[in-house]
């Protein structure tokens, strides 16, 4: 199959609403395999009329990025993983697809992949040294913000690795067929601001071809995100935003702001200030059960880096499940075959400055970082960027091309579950399988899509309200449909079918927050997971035929 790579080269912002061509060029490649998985399920149709399905996972931290594997495995096994066009995430389960689209035939592979992910997140390996290299390096770019701090400390804590590669490095993945075509969500936090989450001038999405203003229908070339335009001329062509950064931005703000701000200013404090008063949860800002039944992890640090690993407390014992007191500039873990303090001899009891090597320009680099970094603390600056739309002409937004920068940050801020990426109409997509795997009550993003849709005359299912009365024992699926909309099914992560009796119980124990999941427990995620799926396998096969048969008889009458 030809691979699209034209835009590689040329850097040219596009404003425009119709899907890019590397898009264009994926979906009609999953066009082929979606037929051909709809033929051997006793679903034959014309490719014309294949219809274009959708999986929207939601935003949970590690909880989400580890149930939204368990979800498309078991999506594998009933053979229902080939009949879906797009795989849309939003926070956690973004770390989720980011890790997936690495591997061109993930979707053939998922149980090697589920066995990798277990053993990588089940114990807790963090270098200062190469956290602190990534901060450094990136302190020099002029628009260092929060989203570094936090991507190279908080989510490689949470992830435990650090991926330098590239979201276009995943176009092969998406242009093949063999697997959906990934979009990845993320909000203009000024523009948010102003209009809140009901407009769709806040949403902006990522995909391995474009970066886009979903409300502009304004994009540029992946590789290009992040270079300086001035009136859509390309001025200065940066490197492409690394992986890890791009995880940080897409997860930047699990609950509000105001929690957010805690969390880092926590962290930041700890991590150069080496403070030393215990962090334990008291029982007034941590909720019961979550500090109670983890024992510590044993640090087990990564082949070849004994000299920099994080002790890590489990979920609970400060805002992100680190350990701050922990965090002095003498670490005080100590991994086998290492010298106390968890560095090299010569570095024993030294503090964090003391062991960068470089001597004098090291210290300037620090010196920036730790001046950058205070200054985005002072001012609240998180996920800045050039804006390729900086004084363009061609966009009739007087707003927008002012501002020489944009803010992007997590899009669970808006609506936890990116509904509106998916109902772009040039998307055409009829069916949608929205699983739930947020923090908040299961309806909450349900019911802003619903306003959102509302509000910008967007065709979309009504919601039924007497459904959705029990949020503390949701059932485990909810089907909405309607004339002219997308059929919409909607699965709760924890439910009175999966859990019963123990939906609250292990909402709390299962909290986004936590950093570090121990074997047992990432498997009875995966395994709630799974259970939604194949407990309504056969209602999402009936939605598929019902689908394919309206589609059918309406190109034909």
């Amino acid at each position: 199959m030809e691979i699209f790579h034209k835009h590689k080269s040329e850097g040219k912002i596009r404003i425009s609403r119709e899907l890019s061509e590397g898009e264009k060029l994926g979906t009609s490649n999953r066009k082929v395999q979606v037929k051909k998985c709809l033929d051997s399920l006793g679903i034959p149709c014309n490719l014309d009329d294949v219809p274009n399905i959708a999986i929207l996972g939601a935003g949970g931290g590690l909880r989400a990025m580890i149930a939204l594997h368990g979800t498309l495995q078991e999506l594998q096994k009933h053979s229902l993983l080939d009949t879906i066009m797009y795989l849309c995430g939003v926070s956690g389960s973004t770390w989720c697809m980011s890790s997936l689209y690495k591997n061109g035939d993930w979707a053939e592979k998922l149980q090697a992949l589920e066995e990798s992910m277990c053993a990588r997140l089940s114990k807790y390996t963090w270098s200062i040294p190469k956290a602190t290299k990534m901060l450094l390096e990136a302190a020099k770019d002029e628009n260092y913000s929060l989203t570094e701090f936090w991507a190279y400390t908080v989510v490689y804590g949470m992830l435990h690795e650090l991926d330098k590669g590239h979201l276009s490095e995943q176009r092969s993945a998406s242009e093949n067929g063999h697997n959906p075509y990934p979009i990845y969500a993320a909000v203009d936090e000024r523009s948010f601001s102003k209009v809140t989450e009901y407009s769709p001038a806040s949403w902006f999405e990522f995909t391995p071809h474009e970066a886009s203003f979903l409300g502009y229908g304004a994009s540029v070339p992946m590789e290009y995100f992040g270079s300086e335009y001035k009136n859509g001329e390309l001025k200065k062509q940066k490197e492409e935003k690394s992986m890890s950064y791009l995880q940080g931005l897409w997860g930047s703000a699990i609950g509000s702001k105001t929690e957010n701000e805690k969390v880092i200013k926590d962290i930041f404090f700890g991590f150069f200030k080496r403070e030393k008063e215990s962090h334990s949860p008291s029982k007034e800002n941590c909720p019961e059960g979550i500090v109670e039944g983890f024992p510590a992890p044993t640090l087990e640090p990564e082949a070849g880096d004994m000299e920099g690993a994080l002790q890590c407390k489990p979920a609970g014992s400060a805002p992100g499940g680190f350990s701050l007191g922990d965090m002095e500039g003498s670490l005080q873990s100590e991994p086998a075959g290492a010298s106390p303090g968890g560095f090299s001899p010569d570095t024993k009891n030294k503090s964090i400055t003391e062991n960068i090597k470089g001597g004098v320009d090291s210290v300037v680099d620090f010196a920036r970082m730790w001046q950058k970094t205070t200054h985005g603390l002072l001012t609240w600056k998180w996920g800045t960027n050039n804006n390729f739309l900086y004084r363009c002409s061609a966009l009739d937004s007087a707003e927008l091309v002012k501002d020489k920068v944009i803010s992007l940050v997590d899009a669970g801020i808006a609506i936890n579950c990116a509904f509106p990426l998916v109902l772009r109409p040039e998307r055409k997509v009829k069916l949608i399988l929205s699983f739930d795997y947020g923090p908040f009550e299961p309806f909450k993003a349900l019911k802003q899509t619903a306003k959102y849709c509302k509000e910008n005359c967007i065709p979309f299912p009504e919601i039924d309200e007497k459904l959705l009365q029990e949020p503390d024992n949701p059932s485990d699926c909810y089907i909405f449909r309607g004339e002219g909309a997308p059929t919409v099914m909607h699965f709760p992560l924890f439910n009175k079918v999966n859990c019963p009796a123990y939906v609250t119980e292990w909402r709390i124990r299962f909290t986004p927050v936590r950093c570090l999941y121990h074997v047992g427990d990432i498997t009875k995620l995966l395994q709630s997971a799974r259970l939604n799926v194949s407990n309504n396998k056969d209602k999402i096969l009936q939605e598929i035929k019902y689908i394919v048969a309206y589609s059918s008889k309406k190109r034909s009458s």
